[in-house]
């Protein structure tokens, strides 16, 4: 489909979805996608538009000004875009860009903690397969093929997680995960949520799950009890504290509830494990 808007020159294309409800609850999925070739009269100024804005440069200047600054998107650069935010993005002559207007489940709130960390202006090697992964999609859909929605979704979360989160850390100041897990220890006396440990390190709770668990392996909680029955069975074989005792001192009200959970995740009742020979 070929765009009739100023700026927009020839061999232009963009393609719109209607994603169903269902669709819309559980994936991400596209709003719409393009290939723009562009001149100096491209221009887009928005107070709001639902959505966000994925743009990668293959030729030309992309103009950009979003949250109080003003940049210059060139060969190769990126942008992600709040679009419920005022933008404003014009071009210059030979201007060429790909991008997808996205949305879905807690995807605002992934791409809010990127663009808080990093900035919504990219400029890295590896964006280059970020590119090749937006052409696909987009070419696929130039050819009047379907591309089905479990295939696209994966697509855009790939893309997403591509991008770079800072992670240069000073030696005063710890990575999310790392204050986690001193939190965690520091209270393992207490009952500790999800919600209580994101909010301890500034992030929602679904983005520092995904975080947490790419960098240890355990979801937050899994890692909660993992160092509750560590942290028990230490206490069993080098002290000689009651099961009750130490039922307390990892965060269990009852010695019954702590007794069930210790079997079930190590295959001995805390008695039992104490009178093993290792």
């Amino acid at each position: 489909m070929q765009l009739n808007e100023p700026g927009v020159l020839e061999g232009s294309h963009y393609y719109f979805f209607t994603p169903s409800e269902s669709i819309k609850k559980h994936y991400y999925h596209l709003i719409c996608c393009g290939h723009y070739f562009c001149d100096a009269k491209y221009s887009i100024k928005r107070d709001y538009f639902p959505y966000f804005l994925l743009v990668y440069i293959r030729n030309g200047e992309l103009y950009v000004n979003y949250r109080l600054k003003s940049v210059v998107a060139k060969k190769g650069d990126i942008l992600l875009i709040d679009c419920r935010e005022p933008h404003h993005y014009y071009g210059s002559n030979g201007l060429e860009f790909i991008y997808i207007h996205f949305d879905g489940p807690h995807s605002h709130e992934l791409c809010s903690y990127l663009i808080r960390q990093h900035g919504f202006f990219y400029q890295n090697k590896g964006n280059i397969e970020i590119g090749k992964q937006l052409y696909h999609m987009i070419d696929t859909f130039s050819h009047n093929q379907e591309m089905p929605i479990s295939e696209s979704t994966c697509i855009i979360y790939n893309m997403i997680n591509r991008l770079p989160v800072k992670t240069d850390h000073s030696k005063n100041e710890m990575s999310p995960v790392d204050q986690a897990i001193q939190y965690i220890k520091a209270n393992i006396n207490n009952q500790i949520t999800l919600k209580e440990i994101a909010s301890h390190v500034n992030l929602s709770p679904y983005y520092f799950s995904h975080l947490f668990k790419a960098e240890t392996g355990y979801a937050p909680i899994e890692f909660v009890i993992k160092h509750r029955m560590d942290t028990a069975k230490h206490m069993l074989k080098t002290t000689s504290l009651s099961i009750y005792d130490i039922a307390h001192q990892v965060g269990y009200s009852s010695s019954s509830g702590f007794i069930n959970i210790f079997y079930k995740k190590v295959g001995f009742t805390p008695t039992e494990f104490r009178n093993l020979t290792i």
